[in-house]
């Protein structure tokens, strides 16, 4: 029904849909078996109800949108059908991005593997930007006085559209509908964000990085550095996490057995397509060797993975936490939560007693071409 041509049906399934999409989730999470759980990094399908409506809108809009470039949106009449298929098609990634953001961490690294592979995220980038005006301006539709036709664009980042199904369409809407899921994306699929990015031309990218930063980024770093603010004290127990909003930075300490460690992030002035600035001091009582590996499971956590800085800071608290409680590392990645899938070590080689992350021994198999311990080389 989001693939009607109907504006009135295609909303009151996107909101039947919307109140379900917790639920869906959870069945997602119930519904993994063992082969899951030994394959962590594979890919997984999203749900055939938003699958089949993202995959027919994008087979649609691919032919239309080769005829533009990222920096010449273009106008699409409200009475089109082409119209109700981007209205489809930006609804339906509404729900996705919002199933994404409620699932388990090694359901989204899943769900990331899929749109990687899909390629389904590329398409909707240069869908958003051939739709989203570059100039600052939204420009309504033809007939409406100046006052009503112009609209500043930060608005429309930070305030949802009414989406009033009595309402008639309008190309407004449309484009409000984008940013909101543009914005839904560098929030909860940066990674993917900052890979489409990386691989534009030098003309596209221009005109990418410019738009972000002056709309998208600032809102994106406020929120991003509040929510390490709003946190339950529970979750944080024993660390510290200041915030600099001005500078883009976030300072976390965290302190154990008379330890303490300190680390500074900081947000690129473009984020999320810039890379993530982390600092850090080596405490005394922890070697080199462990401290980089700390250090670097965050950067990479950061600058590869889909979660927030809160979500970065409170794994690599828990790496700290778990190695202190005697918790054995994976000796593959060398840290103790996986940066995934925030999962333990429970692989154990029956020879050397070494634990590993089932992903990271997956891996390990696939491009060794051997199924043996990477310690001690015996037949796992």
């Amino acid at each position: 029904m989001l693939g009607s041509s109907k504006r009135p049906v295609q909303l009151g399934a996107y909101f039947a849909l919307s109140r379900v999409v917790p639920t869906l989730a959870r069945y997602e999470d119930a519904r993994k078996t063992k082969s899951d759980d030994e394959r962590e990094m594979e890919a997984r399908e999203i749900p055939w109800p938003l699958f089949s409506t993202l995959s027919s809108a994008h087979v649609v809009l691919e032919d239309f949108l080769l005829r533009f470039d990222l920096d010449n949106p273009f106008v699409i009449s409200p009475d089109s059908e082409l119209y109700h298929r981007a209205f489809g098609f930006l609804l339906s990634w509404r729900l996705t991005l919002k199933l994404f953001a409620v699932s388990k961490p090694e359901i989204r690294s899943q769900y990331a593997a899929f749109f990687r592979e899909s390629q389904l995220v590329s398409g909707l980038l240069h869908f958003l930007f051939c739709l989203m005006p570059v100039t600052g301006v939204f420009h309504a539709d033809t007939g409406s006085t100046p006052s009503q036709g112009i609209m500043r664009l930060p608005k429309f980042f930070s305030e949802k559209p009414q989406m009033d199904p009595t309402a008639s369409a309008s190309l407004l809407e449309l484009q409000h509908l984008a940013c909101c899921v543009y914005f839904g994306a560098v929030r909860h699929i940066p990674a993917l964000v900052r890979e489409w990015f990386n691989g534009l031309d030098r003309r596209g990218a221009s005109a990418v990085d410019r738009f972000t930063s002056q709309n998208v980024s600032p809102l994106l770093c406020s929120r991003d550095i509040g929510a390490t603010q709003k946190v339950d004290k529970a979750k944080l127990r024993n660390m510290t996490i200041k915030a600099r909003p001005v500078a883009r930075e976030v300072v976390a300490t965290c302190s154990v057995e008379d330890i303490t460690f300190e680390i500074l992030v900081k947000l690129a002035e473009n984020h999320p397509l810039g890379a993530v600035t982390i600092e850090a001091g080596r405490p005394i009582g922890v070697s080199n060797s462990q401290w980089s590996y700390w250090t670097l499971q965050l950067t990479t956590f950061l600058t590869h993975q889909n979660g927030s800085i809160l979500d970065g800071l409170l794994l690599w608290k828990r790496n700290i936490d778990k190695k202190f409680e005697g918790v054995q590392e994976c000796y593959v990645c060398f840290n103790v939560l996986h940066s995934s899938t925030s999962q333990l070590p429970k692989l154990l080689c029956r020879t050397c007693k070494k634990k590993f992350h089932s992903s990271c021994l997956y891996k390990w198999f696939s491009t060794s071409g051997h199924s043996t311990c990477p310690l001690c080389r015996s037949i796992f």
